[in-house]
């Protein structure tokens, strides 16, 4: 009987392995990019991406379970892929049409300046008017950002829901990193940084939304009619260096029957002032720029705050040109009789490292000419079209 068992044991094949098809399955989002998940199933494929428009593809490479494919550009247009298999179509999907819309959508804003916060946030509360989608954004200026916006959730920088279909990053990157920006963002308005990053054409302008009540309803901190001013920035080439061109400000608002209220951090040696300065909370400084008759600054975040509140702003400044900030009640002062605009020059990179950043004359005697030269009067004949174009009185 053993050895019967033996032998029939001895004749048996071993049958052969039968190898069954899974199906291919692929998740697509967008993560500072498009990407394309190929999450389980057998074989290879092929990826393939173009924009929508576009008979031509801007990537094709192979595909299997485990990997992802994804592209270098991170800001967001009308991508569609395709997966292919023995060239029969498996999977395709349009980012917009079948990804964004009616999705959650997150932006996360990687520069921490307030002007580019301000700049930026109506262009990305666009985002929901396009996708009809649920948007959370991350940012250093929450607390601000939150009372203007309150359609839009707020939260800290790296923050991420599950469930997401797009984590869209806004930035000033690399100026001629066309994986970064469709344009050189040297070359056009502030806010329309943002809207190329978005895939949002922005067009004209985009305003601030109507004033909310919790600035609109409080009471001045100050009596009588009052001018907010701000002196300073983070960038000695934003400043005004005409020799006490701010002390001959302040002393002609005063002659008027302004009083003249400071509203930056650092300190200041101005006399006849209000001196409000110091680490003090962005909601008070909305409210002290709220109530008062305008503001006058450089270009920095606090003119952009005014920009906001809808104050009219006169705004010292040869640093930039005038398109790279806003237009709305903007009386710029500039002299285009001497240099300026370096900021806005393709041939010039910005560097936040070198305080006394002047590509063009640093090492001349005509360094900074571009506010040296603006006078007081200048400012001055500023004010007087401002006060008489928006029908204030001082007295």
């Amino acid at each position: 009987m053993k050895k019967r068992g033996i032998k029939v044991y001895l004749n048996n094949s071993r049958a052969s392995l039968k190898q069954y098809e899974r199906p291919l399955r692929f998740k697509f989002i967008f993560d500072r990019g498009p990407k394309i998940d190929t999450l389980s199933g057998t074989g290879n494929a092929v990826v393939k991406f173009r924009e929508r428009e576009s008979s031509s593809y801007t990537y094709v490479g192979d595909t299997k379970a485990g990997l992802y494919t994804q592209l270098f550009r991170k800001w967001l247009s009308p991508w569609v892929v395709e997966v292919l298999r023995d060239d029969d179509l498996i999977y395709s999907a349009d980012l917009e049409m079948d990804i964004l819309m009616n999705s959650k959508i997150n932006v996360q804003l990687d520069s921490s300046s307030l002007g580019d916060t301000i700049a930026w946030i109506p262009v990305i509360h666009k985002l929901i008017e396009k996708y009809d989608c649920d948007l959370y954004v991350n940012s250093f200026w929450n607390e601000l950002l939150s009372i203007f916006y309150p359609d839009i959730r707020f939260h800290p920088p790296g923050y991420r829901e599950n469930g997401t279909s797009a984590y869209i990053g806004i930035g000033w990157y690399e100026e001629d990193n066309l994986d970064y920006h469709k344009r050189d963002p040297r070359t056009i308005p502030l806010q329309h940084v943002a809207g190329d990053q978005l895939g949002i054409d922005v067009g004209s302008e985009v305003l601030f939304p109507d004033t909310p009540a919790l600035i609109r309803d409080s009471s001045p901190s100050i009596e009588g009619k009052y001018v907010c001013i701000a002196l300073d920035s983070t960038a000695n080439a934003k400043h005004w260096h005409y020799p006490q061109g701010w002390q001959q400000l302040v002393n002609y608002l005063d002659s008027i029957g302004y009083k003249v209220v400071v509203i930056q951090k650092q300190a200041v040696n101005l006399e006849g002032v209000i001196d409000k300065t110091g680490d003090v909370n962005i909601i008070d400084r909305a409210v002290d720029i709220y109530h008062s008759d305008f503001f006058i600054g450089i270009g920095s975040g606090l003119s952009w705050l005014a920009w906001a509140l809808k104050k009219p702003v006169v705004m010292i400044s040869g640093f930039s040109l005038p398109y790279c900030e806003f237009e709305t009640l903007n009386y710029r002062v500039i002299n285009r009789d001497v240099c300026h605009g370096c900021f806005n020059d393709p041939e010039h990179k910005f560097d936040k490292g070198d305080w006394n950043w002047c590509p063009r004359l640093k090492e001349t005697p005509d360094r900074f000419i571009c506010t040296t030269s603006i006078t007081p009067q200048m400012v001055i004949d500023k004010i007087d079209l401002l006060i008489s174009e928006n029908n204030l009185s001082s007295y």
